[in-house]
């Protein structure tokens, strides 16, 4: 099982739309068993494979936030919550593909397990109970490095960035970075590495061609971080397939950047078989 956590310290870049797109090609078309885990309170991965009809019957109890421990009820009880009870199977009727939805309350985690000892490791233990039923699990991270993303990636095997090629993005790679190093040395047990930047919302103008290429050099020459050369072009076609709360690659298959996906998708394949074998 390969864990992958999809983060980005800037908001907007197209991070929930990547995880959501390549965690359905995966399922769908590389027969893979995969698991979406939807970190962000802002839960707009879970909205995207699923309704609010079907999240408000579990949002009481089997969300990511039960998981982490923020059920109080259950958590009074002696046994351990079980993760298990949070997935939900074959989302959007893709066979393979399974979601842990997020809940708002998430935004209250730091206070809740500011006392608890070893509060970064418990999605790693959580996972242990379910690694055999999976090939690929994928993260959806919040924009932060709070508890609930150092959950993840004290989990993980990788770390994905979206960056859209904008002028910020040059400045919060190198920061990102950093802070990563930082949480490796101080949370036992954090071995992630970031497998590379996939370019997201990417125009044709020469504004963003030229913020690319600068981003590629920084990654390479600097920062000795992969990026991928399958590019994501900008379109609204994508987003807006959340409101059918159903991924793009199903809601509008022929629509601009979803064969990118799908290239991207074989590409991130090929490069963690890379990986393996170096």
């Amino acid at each position: 099982m390969k864990i992958i956590s999809f983060i980005n310290m800037k908001g907007g870049v197209g991070k929930t739309t990547s995880v959501v797109e390549i965690g359905t090609i995966l399922a769908n078309e590389h027969d893979k068993k995969v698991l979406i885990i939807d970190l962000d309170p802002q839960t707009n991965a879970s909205f995207s494979l699923m309704g609010l009809d079907e999240w408000d019957k579990v949002k009481d109890n089997a969300t990511i936030a039960d998981v982490l421990g923020m059920n109080k009820a259950f958590s009074s009880r002696d046994d351990e919550y079980d993760i298990n009870r949070a997935i939900v199977k074959n989302v959007c009727d893709i066979q393979g593909l399974d979601l842990i939805p997020s809940h708002i309350e998430l935004t209250f985690l730091d206070l809740d397990l500011s006392g608890q000892a070893g509060r970064e490791n418990i999605l790693s233990s959580q996972l242990e109970k379910c690694e055999e039923d999976y090939d690929y699990v994928l993260i959806d991270c919040p924009p932060n490095l709070t508890i609930a993303p150092q959950n993840a990636l004290v989990v993980s095997n990788y770390i994905i960035v979206p960056v859209s090629p904008e002028f910020y993005a040059a400045i919060g790679l190198p920061l990102l970075s950093n802070r990563i190093s930082q949480l490796k040395k101080r949370l036992p047990g954090c071995t992630v590495e970031i497998l590379g930047v996939i370019f997201t919302q990417v125009r044709q103008t020469l504004d963003h061609e030229h913020h690319l290429n600068e981003i590629r050099k920084t990654c390479n020459d600097d920062l000795d971080i992969a990026t991928f050369q399958t590019v994501i072009p900008f379109t609204t076609r994508i987003s807006e397939s959340a409101k059918w709360n159903k991924p793009a690659t199903l809601a509008n298959p022929n629509a601009n950047g979803i064969q990118a996906y799908k290239n991207l998708t074989q590409e991130l394949l090929l490069t963690l078989e890379s990986d393996e074998e170096e």
